[in-house]
């Protein structure tokens, strides 16, 4: 590790903790609605409360984002600055890779598509507000992504300045052993394996491409959704 990599390091680790807000944001909703059961409490107020709950993390995660970027932005790293295309071949390993994911999404909902699932799920609970509960989380989702990246673009840079190595997603790694660990903690062993599968595809994704954050972006988001 060295004096340049640890600030970003700070970043990925950051990037992360910003997600975990979600978890103290509904700590405070707790706070009003009297339960840590979050679906029992959606269920018997209606969609309205996702909807809250989906707002306020986005507010949260978009901030966090921004400041991480603005951060990184005055340490001369504008992730925003470069625009390189990749080679066609490049973009036919990232299309197989997505479908690899979407594959490995439909097994892991039970052989069943991930948005068709979850749409079905808020159409049982939700009846004609499905639609605006389903739209909601894919917002939710939209944004989330963005600090799936904010964690592979750091990880990879905080990687390559403190190892020396640039043909390693470090990234992917960084989110693996971040948000991949947290799931084995929070849900179960399957679970947290398959997170850190895809995390580290997430940055892999960034390196076929060439390091372009607008096209990892779309990858990523897709991968992570579908």
């Amino acid at each position: 590790m060295t004096q340049k990599s640890t600030p970003y390091l700070a970043m990925t680790l950051l990037a992360f903790a910003f997600i975990g807000l979600e978890l103290v944001i509904f700590l405070i909703e707790s706070l009003f609605y009297g339960s840590m059961n979050f679906a029992e409490i959606a269920e018997q107020r209606g969609v309205t409360v996702l909807l809250i709950h989906w707002g306020m993390t986005c507010v949260a995660w978009g901030g966090g984002a921004w400041f991480l970027c603005k951060w990184a932005k005055r340490r001369g790293f504008n992730v925003f600055e470069n625009k390189s295309k990749a080679p066609a071949l490049n973009w036919i390993i990232v299309l197989a890779m997505l479908i690899l994911a979407v594959i490995a999404s439909y097994f892991s909902w039970d052989m069943r598509f991930k948005p068709s699932a979850e749409f079905a799920g808020f159409a049982k609970l939700f009846g004609n507000r499905a639609v605006l509960a389903f739209v909601g989380q894919y917002v939710y989702y939209v944004v989330e992504s963005i600090l799936f990246l904010c964690i592979v673009v750091f990880g990879q840079k905080f990687g390559e300045l403190a190892f020396r190595k640039h043909n390693i997603p470090w990234g992917g790694i960084a989110c693996g052993l971040t948000w991949g660990i947290f799931h084995i903690a929070t849900q179960d062993l399957f679970t947290g394996i398959y997170c850190a599968i895809i995390s580290v595809a997430f940055g892999a994704v960034y390196l076929l491409l060439k390091r372009n954050v607008r096209y990892t972006y779309f990858v990523i988001m897709l991968m992570f959704m579908l």
